[in-house]
């Protein structure tokens, strides 16, 4: 078991009854393996590195999500936005992993929907450095005119 999970206080649970959300069969090529880019979710949306989560119980915790999404791939960062969550994960591959294994998972009595989010987007479903790092107030910003404007 993962230590981290130990110290957390979520209720994780696999229930043996289908899943809110269909759990298709990931898509094989012509050898048998998964086929990573042809991976789409519920809503049509190609596999990416990082994960649209909702559906968990109230009272969940950004470290709590972490910690069941750190059983399966290596997570780089969670951004919590009141009842849904962004899941950012080191690479494509355990990310599609990962959602495959906890999907319709019970997490602190609501079962998870995870789909996949764009690379980067309004929301923060991206830690790049662009990201957050907006210009502070009375910071030069040079307009299209080249001026400064403040």
């Amino acid at each position: 078991k993962n230590p981290a999970m130990m110290n957390s206080s979520a209720t994780v649970t696999k229930t043996n009854q289908p899943p809110v959300v269909s759990n298709t069969p990931l898509p094989r090529n012509a050898l048998g393996q998964i086929d990573f880019n042809a991976v789409r979710d519920d809503r049509g949306n190609p596999a990416t590195k990082n994960l649209f989560v909702a559906g968990y119980g109230q009272g969940t915790s950004e470290q709590q999500l972490r910690d069941v999404f750190s059983q399966h791939t290596q997570v780089t960062g969670v951004v919590m936005k009141s009842s849904f969550s962004f899941v950012n994960t080191a690479e494509k591959n355990s990310a599609v992993l990962a959602r495959q294994a906890l999907l319709g998972t019970t997490l602190n009595g609501g079962s998870l929907r995870i789909n996949f989010a764009k690379e980067s987007g309004r929301l923060g479903t991206s830690f790049d450095t662009g990201y957050g790092n907006q210009p502070k107030r009375n910071q030069a910003i040079p307009n299209h005119y080249g001026h400064n404007n403040y």
